[in-house]
């Protein structure tokens, strides 16, 4: 089907997936009157439909149906009245509703095209094609979100890539092969394309290695505590006198549980390929989705390492670009949690244009780092020695807690100030620059010299004397730290900055 100067609606199963919220705020306000609904229906069973009319309960009835009628109306009137056009190297979203609106997007501007269906679009055969921009101000949202039929969607999604390759210059390179469809994977692999597929066993393993590790502990340290309670003083004592805190441990660990079941759906079947200058990625069991990113549109690269990462050497790779992980539920994922050479060797072929053998030969931060932050923890020795006065002059808690307690969380200021210096470092390539950061747990951010848009360093009086600084670098959509370092590299980072690769 020829797109070009065609006006298209949204599929009309939209106005049923806007109507359904509206039904599920009913359903949450009549569960909250469940005795009284319960109390009809006995009625109604026992004296028929007029139980229903003398308790009033029509009214609400027909007040329901009736509003149902005006939000599908409406909803109706909007779809019917939105047109989506492709016009020359320009999408177009107008909508002649009550309040008139025009949408004219650049190809050339669009960061990213993805490609999402949840289970009532399966069933009704549909997919939601969702369009990001390069816009500072609109890079937590998605621009634009349509739905179309299956085929239609396809061809729509495959059109508008030709047009962003054409737009980029890349008019040798085919850009509506079959493999555009998420679910025809296998053209890529057809075609000799490398395609990187994780199974269920790499998701588990995924799940389990990127796990929150603060409430993982509150749940074994719970379990401990209940475990050595019964020893000492029986299960019924632990029912009669504990029972509430240990629900809570019991609510703890099935979060856990639950986190590690949510993260297996979002990323199941997760496979990432690259085609061309895009990166193609799809993942999810109950919402699929399928992200198509331009590799020129990438802002940086983050490798994450959350602390059970650490223990076990692992790291997974994500993309900072505007469209993808944006929202709540996306994700900005490339890579599954690989081993160092794993990661490596796989962003050599999805990402040729960066230098990865040595991303990990970091410089660490100045010595000099950690004695700035000897200094700037002295203000927590002051709140702890005042701390630990007010709660011996004027509580009633023995000394061991008012004295330990506050030197016990001095302590631990102390130690994180001694893990980000650790996990502080920086690698300056020809055209690409490195930085590393955190405290338990440590990324690395990955972005060239000519994605910086402003370079922040701050000279502080702590840290003149030592000749060094740390600052900031600020890129379209995403903010990395500078650790400590000499002035006059910072001073090189800024000619690099200014010269691109110089």
């Amino acid at each position: 089907m020829e797109m070009d100067n065609v006006k298209l609606r949204c599929h009309f199963s939209i106005v049923f997936e806007s109507l359904w919220q509206f039904w599920l705020i009913i359903i949450v306000m009549l569960f909250n009157e469940i005795d009284s609904i319960i109390e009809i229906a006995e009625d109604i069973g026992r004296d028929g439909l007029r139980a229903l009319m003398e308790s009033g309960g029509i009214w609400g009835v027909l007040a329901i149906l009736l509003i149902s009628l005006i939000v599908f109306g409406i909803q109706f009137l909007r779809w019917r009245k939105t047109w989506i056009i492709l016009e020359d190297n320009l999408v177009i979203i107008e909508k002649n509703t009550l309040n008139r609106k025009k949408n004219t997007i650049a190809v050339e501007n669009i960061s990213a095209v993805n490609m999402e269906r949840n289970l009532f679009e399966r069933i009704v055969g549909t997919y939601r094609i969702k369009l990001d921009t390069n816009s500072m101000t609109t890079a937590n949202e998605t621009d634009v979100s349509i739905v179309f039929r299956e085929d239609l969607a396809v061809e729509f999604r495959k059109t508008l890539l030709a047009k962003m390759n054409a737009a980029k210059g890349n008019t040798e390179e085919p850009a509506v092969s079959e493999e555009r469809h998420p679910d025809q994977l296998t053209f890529a692999v057809a075609s000799g394309k490398k395609v990187f597929h994780y199974g269920s066993k790499d998701m588990l393993k995924h799940a389990f290695y990127t796990l929150p590790v603060f409430s993982l502990v509150i749940a074994v340290l719970g379990f401990g505590f209940a475990g050595w309670y019964i020893i000492n003083f029986g299960f019924i004592s632990l029912v009669r006198d504990a029972m509430g805190g240990f629900l809570a441990v019991v609510l703890l660990v099935l979060g856990s549980v639950l986190n590690l079941v949510k993260k297996f759906f979002k990323y199941y079947d997760f496979t990432v390929y690259r085609d061309g200058m895009d990166l193609h990625i799809r993942c999810g069991l109950i919402k699929l989705r399928s992200y198509t990113v331009p590799v020129d549109k990438i802002t940086a690269f983050r490798i994450e390492q959350p602390l059970i990462s650490r223990i076990f050497h692992r790291y997974s790779m994500e993309v900072i670009t505007v469209g993808v992980g944006d929202e709540e539920e996306e994700s900005s994922n490339i890579t599954m949690a690989l081993s160092k050479e794993e990661l490596i060797k796989q962003l050599k072929i999805l990402i040729p244009e960066y230098t990865w053998d040595n991303v990990f030969d970091l410089n660490r931060e100045e010595k000099a780092g950690i004695k700035v932050r000897i200094v700037q923890s002295v203000k927590w020795h002051i709140a702890t020695i005042a701390a630990v006065c007010i709660m011996t002059a004027f509580t009633d808690l023995d000394s061991w807690i008012s004295i330990g307690a506050p030197i016990l969380f001095d302590v631990i200021i102390v130690l994180l100030y001694i893990l980000s210096h650790k996990a502080a470092g920086y690698v300056l390539m020809e055209n690409m620059m490195i930085t590393s950061s955190g405290f338990l747990a440590k990324h690395y951010t990955v972005f060239e010299y000519k994605k910086m848009q402003v370079l922040e360093m701050d000279y502080h009086p702590a840290v003149r004397k030592l000749g060094i600084g740390n600052g900031v670098v600020y890129l379209l959509n995403t903010i990395t730290s500078i650790p400590y370092i000499k002035k006059e590299l910072a001073s090189e980072i800024s000619e690099k900055m200014i010269g691109g690769t110089k």
